[in-house]
């Protein structure tokens, strides 16, 4: 399967801060085969693909297409994210609590990937290495906004997993 690793930052990125796909490690539940570059078309089309993701009204794209603006909306968000956790967690019992693809590791996924999605983030890319991360870090920086900031892309890479 494909997806796209999405490097992101709440200071602008220039080019010569981009990540490489040779020096991306992996995160917490992340396993990538390979890391590749996409066309500039796949950018776009990705980045709509993310807006679709978070919670319809919480970001917009600014007018050059290489930032989300928030607009406020996590504390809401938050709030059903905490009742996803609780229902997780209630469906674990002492018959499943250690059944391989239970309800534990159905928790498990919930903590590190609210938004369900196979896109990973790059937030921490100044190291020279990039370490590719399931959706809790970019919700962990959204937490961080205010209305009005914004939320700057870099590169955008595909990876197979």
């Amino acid at each position: 399967m494909h997806n796209v690793i999405i490097q992101i930052s709440t200071e602008p990125i220039g080019k010569e801060m981009y990540i490489s796909t040779d020096l991306i490690e992996t995160g917490e539940m992340v396993s990538i085969d390979y890391a590749y570059n996409v066309k500039e078309d796949k950018r776009q089309m990705s980045i709509n693909r993310l807006l679709k993701v978070l919670s319809q009204g919480m970001f917009t794209l600014d007018k050059d297409g290489n930032a989300l603006v928030y607009n406020g909306g996590f504390d809401e968000w938050k709030k059903s994210y905490a009742q996803l956790l609780k229902e997780k967690a209630a469906a674990i019992t002492v018959e499943n609590v250690m059944k391989w693809t239970g309800p534990t590791y159905q928790l498990q996924k919930a903590i590190v990937n609210p938004l369900e999605t196979d896109c990973l983030f790059v937030v921490d890319f100044g190291s020279g290495y990039s370490l590719a991360e399931r959706s809790r870090e970019f919700m962990l920086m959204v937490e961080q906004l205010k209305a009005g900031q914004r939320i700057y892309i870099g590169v955008i890479l595909g990876y197979h997993f």
